[in-house]
């Protein structure tokens, strides 16, 4: 079971993860006069809220990375942590966007952003299909229920820095790369872990870049090679899952992914249900049929699944996995015959032993062509 901290209680705020008296510097090249073009202060249609658009020059639709930081005032310019973050961003080739979010209206301020990124999307040579959100800290625990919101689709990608939220269910069409601090408090790398355990239990596309020697707040905290790497690798993150081929990968196999997850958590009867459409969409495709059958025995429907491993002979699957499904679907359907077949056609050295003493199996165990499957030769 997942347990839900309250991260501000856990979170340290990014200046109080350093040591006292050190300067706050970003540990990653800044670049060189001329790369990178800033506008500050952009309004973005709304009184109050603005962003600074920091972009690759002379690049035109890129992908855009959001940087999610609530704000408790008006903005105050350069911010020693975001800034430099969106600078490194954008000279890895993406346009990265800080924007004034308040605290008290957080997600409407979002929507109007996202509203204004893609109506506006050519003005600031941005692909208004490839935009993600970054969090970090305690940020993530507003940003992540938001962008995992089922109605936030033209959110394509998002990265969780060292943080963490009360999610239950994921969307399964946003990319998600969570970032762990290895030497954060404990109570946020286990919840991270546990947070990512059930993303994966989901079947969501999850990906966790753990930094094991890192700090909270490693990108200021931590001057070494694997801070730089894991900035190079989460707008790696960004380019790789909102470009359009990714993103189509994603859509075409949510179906059948979404059925997976569903047996992953025992949800068998949901899962039959996509699988059933899936099958009649695509008859010779052997393993969606082989799922379909897995998923109607999850759900003990068993003479139906017999019938659909019935229809998998001679398809090319391996035998244990074929095989051991459907001798436990039909001897549970009651066609003992059947069931016996399935497992002899299992070879020996891949039977495990453990069916001889499985209770599905107890309605064979007296027979002797049984009893021959488990007795070794003389």
């Amino acid at each position: 079971m997942i347990r839900y901290i309250a991260v501000g209680a856990l979170n340290l705020c990014m200046c109080a993860s350093m040591a006292p008296g050190q300067q706050m510097r970003f540990n990653y090249p800044m670049p060189t006069a001329g790369a990178v073009i800033v506008s500050r202060g952009v309004s973005i249609g709304v009184p109050g809220l603005t962003m600074d658009v920091h972009r690759p020059s002379g690049a035109t639709r890129l992908p855009a990375l959001v940087f999610f930081n609530l704000s408790f005032g008006p903005a105050e310019g350069d911010d020693p942590f975001y800034t430099p973050w969106a600078q490194a961003a954008a000279v890895n080739g993406v346009v990265a966007i800080r924007p004034v979010i308040r605290s008290d209206s957080a997600r409407q301020d979002f929507i109007r952003l996202l509203d204004h990124l893609t109506t506006r999307a050519s003005d600031y040579g941005i692909d208004p299909n490839a935009i993600a959100v970054y969090a970090g800290s305690g940020n993530v625990s507003t940003a992540l229920p938001i962008v995992e919101d089922p109605t936030m689709t033209r959110v394509k990608a998002a990265v969780m820095f060292y943080g963490t939220a009360p999610i239950r269910e994921f969307r399964r069409d946003l990319p998600l790369l969570f970032v762990r601090a290895g030497l954060d408090r404990p109570g946020v790398t286990t919840t991270m872990t546990q947070l990512a355990s059930l993303a994966l239990s989901q079947n969501v596309p999850v990906t966790v870049l753990n930094d094991p020697g890192g700090h909270h707040a490693f990108e200021i905290v931590d001057d070494d090679a694997a801070t730089r790497d894991a900035i190079e690798r989460t707008v790696d993150f960004v380019k790789r899952t909102t470009a359009a081929p990714y993103q189509a990968a994603l859509r075409a196999s949510l179906p059948e992914a979404t059925a997976a997850a569903h047996v992953a958590t025992q949800n068998f009867a949901a899962a039959s249900s996509i699988y059933r459409d899936l099958v009649a969409a695509k008859p010779d495709d052997a393993r969606l049929r082989l799922s379909f059958g897995e998923a109607l025995l999850g759900a003990t429907q068993f003479a139906d699944a017999c019938a659909q491993f019935a229809q998998l002979r001679g398809k090319g699957l391996g035998p244990r996995d074929l095989g051991l499904p459907a001798a436990r679907a039909c001897v549970l359907a009651g066609d003992q015959e059947t069931a016996i077949g399935w497992l002899k056609s299992i070879p020996s050295r891949f039977l495990p032993r453990s069916v001889e003493s499985d209770s599905a199996f107890a309605p064979l165990r007296a027979r002797p062509d049984f009893r021959a499957l488990f007795t070794p030769p003389a």
